[in-house]
Parts: C-alpha cells; structure tokens; sequence
C-alpha cells in the first residue's frame, strides 16, 4: 500500500532485533480500583455529614434527616444490587447501617429504650440481610446492633454474666450458619464476650448456685464445637485439638459447678458422671482424627473428675476420693483397649488411679494398714508384667516407669514401720521383676535397677540379721554383678564379663585372711581360689585363673610374711630383691648377644 513503509522480511542477518514498544500502562491505585476510592470517599462524607447533622439541626430534626438519609441509602443499595454493581451496593449498604445505627443510638434517651432500639434496628438489618443476600453489611450490621443493644443494658443496669454468655452463644451460632465473611467478623467480635462470659460464670457457678449460668456454659461449650465443624474456618481456630478441649473443660467446669453446689453427694455425683462419660466416648465415639465427640468427652470427662476428685481432698473425704479413683481406672484402660495412640498415657494413668485409691484408703482407715504395701507392690508387679508385653511399642516404656514409681513408693511404704526385713523383702521382690522385665525386652537400665535392688535387700537382710562379716555384703553383691552380666559371661571377654563380680568377691575376704589370725576364712579362701581356677581351666576363662591365682599366692606370701619374725622377712625381701636384679641383668645381657648370635655363620 502507497505510503506504509517498507517492510523487509526477513530480517537482515546479524541485523539487532528490536522490539515493539510496549502499551503504555493505565494509571491504577495498585490494589485499590478508583471506583472503590470514590465510593469509600463517598460513603464516608455521607456518614460524617448524617451524624454531623444532629449537632447542626438538633436531635429531633437531626434525627428524621439521618433516618431519612439511612433509608435512602438502603434503597440505593438495593437498587445498585439489582443492577450488579457489587461494589457499589455493599459499600452503600455499610454507610446505610453506619447511619441507621447512629440514628437509633442517638433516639435512645435512656438505657432501656437505646438497647430496644438498637435491637429492633437488628432485626430490620437480618430482614435486610434475607432480602438482599449479596451484600454483607446487612447481617454483619445486624450483630454489631445485637452487640450494641447488650452493651446499652450492661452500662444502664450492671454487670450480667448470664446476659454476656448468652450473647456469646448467639455470636457462635452466627458463626456457624453464616456464609464466611460474615463469620469472619462474628468470630472475631465474639472471641471477647465469650472469654469475658465463660471466666464470670464458672466463677459464678463455683460460689453460689447458679444452674441457669452453668446450663449457658454448656451451651457456650456446645456452640464452640459446632464452630469447630465448619471446615472453612479450622485455619483460624488454631491447632486441630485446642477447641475440642477447651470446649470439653469450659462443659466440664459448668457441669461440675452445678453438681458440687447441689449437697455432699454432688461432688462424687460429678466424678462418676465423668467416668461414665469416659467408658461411653472411649466405647463409641469415633477415634478419628476429625472426629469432635472423642476429644471434647475426653476433656468434659477428665475436667468433671478432677474438679471432683479435689473437692473430695480439700474435703478431707478419702474414702470417697479412694473409690472415685479406683473405679477412674475402668475408662482409663477401656481408652487404652479401643485407642493404641493413647495407650502411652491412659496406661499409666491407670495405675497412679489405682496406687492412689489404695493410698486415700488406707488413710481413712477403710483398708487394713500393713496391706496397703503388698497391694502397691503386687500392682508394680503386675505393671512390669504388662509393660513387657508391650515391649518395643510407644506405651512400653510410660507403663514400666510408672510401674517402678508405684514400686518404689511400695517399699517406703513398707518400710515406714522401721522393720528392716518387710522393705529387703517388697526389694527383692521388685529387684525380681525388674531383672525378669530386662531380659524379655533388653532394657539395660531395667537391669542395672533390678540388681542394686536385689543388692539393697541382701544388705537390708544382713543388716537386720544383725551381719558382722564382711562377706555378708560382698557376696551378694558378687553375685549381683554376675547376675547383671547375664550371657555376657559365655559371650563376651572374661575381663569384662567376670572381673568386677571376682574382685569385688575375692578382694576383701584375701585382705582378712591375710590380716586376720582366723583359719575358717583362710581355709574357705583358698578352697574358693583353687575352685575358681580349676573351673575356669576346663572353660577356658582367664579372668577366673587369674584371680583364684593372685588370691592364692596373696593369702600364702601374706601369712607366711604374717609368720616369720623380722630378720627372715628381712633376708626373704633382700632375696626377691637381689634375684630381680639378677634376672633382669640376663635378660638384658641376652638381648645385647641376640644380634651377635644371628650374624655368626
């Protein structure tokens, strides 16, 4: 075409490829479009003007013009909603309930008519809201003239715990059946009122009788779990568990509050009813991770048998706190039974309950008291029992530590009379079970535990037998060390293996028979040392030989230098001195004639 200019194609070889210039960019706001900066500039001047208009006009006349200025602006809300502008039609809306709540906070001349005021405002605002669903403002507009209204009757007539609780439950129940913007904001203004009603009312059902306030707890507590179901919102509810347990204590608090103030029996009355809710979520409710009813019941359930059992204790009731503990073990294994993950702390659990029951019994006297010892001891017992059936799980080791607590608080409780012979006794028997417990599941401080108790009740034995020899002590420990090498005796190196249970053997009785005058010890030494080294020649072991040796040879140069008078130990030392000498110097004088001997032909 005449006057368009030449194109050449394709390009010239080597030839810079330049590109087009790009379009020029539309002036934008970043984020912010300008319609949104004019309606928001708009709406703002609206509301500024309508409630700057009561102060110019006055109240009667102010009003009418910013109740006519609210209406108009619904209307055009409306309007501008039937013909799509979205943005348009919320932010009109905003302004309309902005000036429609400063008109009815303003009529107000008391308390009482600015609450009814402002709560019929939020009603029209939800008939608003049903009317005109796509705009947000309306039902939003109509919580916050809901919140208004309470606000109104808090400052005209005190504090109402009850009023701010079921505020409360009315926001979470907006939370829930609302679409998310709206819950959005509702949980965020609902978050103060609910903390603010749940700490006045468990305080208020713990001083006085109050059912109304714990029946508004529950309910608070039921509201906040139905939250928790709404599967858009979890990401603002924080960690997957921490609303079904708050909601499960704030329930169990108002439960047990309500019970503990209704006569004596209310206390173990909200125990059990918490035990009984434990064995019922444990048998039915669903172990899954999404599941609500596990951990809220968990957590009602645990809160309504704490409170009760501290009531009971601050009470001086043990035989009632003894019994609600006992029968605490029953939920607290059926959880074990039906849920593995939890096993590692319902197990344990168990037995502490059941420890502590046999305790609170014994204190009230309603159990014999020299039988309260046996019992903890038999329960630790069956405790390692159980754990080394689970050996190599996640519970195994939960359940052994309480087992050896429980365990070890039997053998003071045994020994609190001061007879030695009860405590050696509960020791040896736990110092059994621990070293049975080590060689089924390969725990080597399991094993280390059973033997020093084994140890500590062999020395409790002789010291109450009123023992004087050393080998009273000794050798049991001895053969404790023994016991604690286990297989490592036939598998593992001598030295290791048997040197500490021989020395520890052999080392004291060697140095008396050596010192003391007595032929009953040398004799039993030497026999011992010659018993030792014959068997450890047929085995094949050296650590054994080597110490029946040197105790042999100990004991007889010992006595004999123990025997002869000073000048012969005199002329024995000078000998042994003069023939270390002498062979020390062949032995030097052979090495210095190896070389010579090796280079002759």
């Amino acid at each position: 075409m005449t006057g368009d200019p030449e194109v050449v194609y394709p390009p010239p070889v080597g030839a810079p490829y330049v590109p087009p210039p790009a379009a020029p960019e539309a002036d934008r706001l970043g984020p912010v479009s300008p319609q949104q900066v004019l309606l928001t500039t708009g709406a703002v001047a609206l509301t500024a003007a309508g409630a700057a208009s009561l102060a110019a006009v006055g109240r009667p006349l102010g009003q009418l013009l910013l109740a006519a200025l609210a209406v108009g602006t619904a209307v055009a809300s409306w309007t501008a909603g039937r013909r799509g502008l979205r943005t348009s039609e919320e932010t009109l809306a905003a302004a309309a309930v902005v000036l429609a709540g400063v008109c009815a906070w303003s009529a107000g001349s008391s308390a009482g008519s600015r609450a009814l005021l402002l709560g019929g405002l939020a009603a029209v605002l939800l008939l608003a809201g049903l009317l005109a669903r796509t705009a947000s403002a309306w039902p939003i507009g109509s919580w916050l003239a809901a919140q208004l209204a309470v606000l109104a009757v808090l400052t005209g007539h005190g504090w109402d715990g009850d009023l701010v609780l079921g505020t409360a439950v009315a926001g979470l129940l907006v939370v829930r059946v609302a679409r998310r913007p709206v819950a959005e904001v509702a949980l965020a203004t609902t978050a103060l009122w609910w903390v603010a009603g749940v700490a006045a009312g468990a305080v208020r059902v713990w001083t006085t009788t109050a059912p109304g306030t714990a029946a508004l707890l529950v309910g608070a507590a039921a509201a906040l779990a139905l939250v928790r179901s709404r599967r858009d919102l979890r990401a603002v509810l924080g960690p997957r568990p921490l609303v079904p347990v708050v909601s499960g204590v704030v329930a169990g608090t108002g439960i047990a509050g309500a019970l503990q103030g209704s006569g004596a029996a209310g206390a173990p009355t909200a125990g059990y009813l918490g035990l009984v809710v434990a064995a019922a979520v444990a048998a039915r409710a669903d172990p899954g991770p999404q599941g609500l009813a596990r951990p809220v019941g968990l957590a009602l359930a645990s809160t309504c048998t704490a409170l009760s059992a501290g009531q009971l204790l601050l009470e001086g009731r043990w035989t009632a706190l003894g019994l609600l503990l006992m029968a605490a073990a029953v939920p607290a294994v059926l959880v074990a039974a039906r849920q593995p993950a939890d096993r590692p702390g319902a197990l344990p659990i168990a037995v502490g309950c059941l420890a502590a029951a046999a305790l609170f019994l014994e204190a009230d006297g309603a159990a014999a008291p020299g039988r309260t010892g046996v019992e903890l001891l038999v329960l630790a017992v069956v405790a390692l029992g159980a754990a080394s059936l689970e050996r190599h799980s996640r519970s195994e080791v939960p359940l052994a530590l309480s087992a050896v607590g429980v365990g070890a608080l039997a053998v003071v409780h045994l020994g609190w009379s001061g007879d030695l012979l009860a405590p050696a006794a509960g020791l040896g028997v736990l110092g059994a079970a621990l070293t049975g417990y080590a060689a089924r599941t390969g725990r080597t401080p399991a094993r280390a535990g059973g033997c020093a108790a084994l140890v500590a009740a062999a020395w409790l034995a002789a010291a109450d037998a009123g023992a004087d020899l050393p080998e009273a002590y000794t050798l049991p420990a001895a053969a404790v060390l023994l016991l604690y090498a286990g297989r490592a005796l036939a598998t593992e190196r001598s030295w290791p293996a048997w040197g500490p249970a021989l020395v520890t053997g052999f080392a004291p009785s060697v140095t008396l028979a050596v010192l003391d005058d007595g032929l009953l010890r040398l004799v039993l030494v030497v026999a011992a040392a010659a018993l030792a080294m014959t068997l450890a020649s047929r085995s094949d072991v050296r650590a054994p030989f080597v110490v029946g040796a040197v105790s042999v040879m100990t004991v007889a140069l010992g006595r004999l230098a123990a025997t002869l008078p000073f000048p012969g130990v005199l002329a024995v030392l000078v000998a042994g001195v003069v023939l270390l000498a002498v062979g020390s110097r062949y032995e030097t004088r052979r090495r210095k004639t190896a070389p010579r001997v090796a280079d002759m032909r």
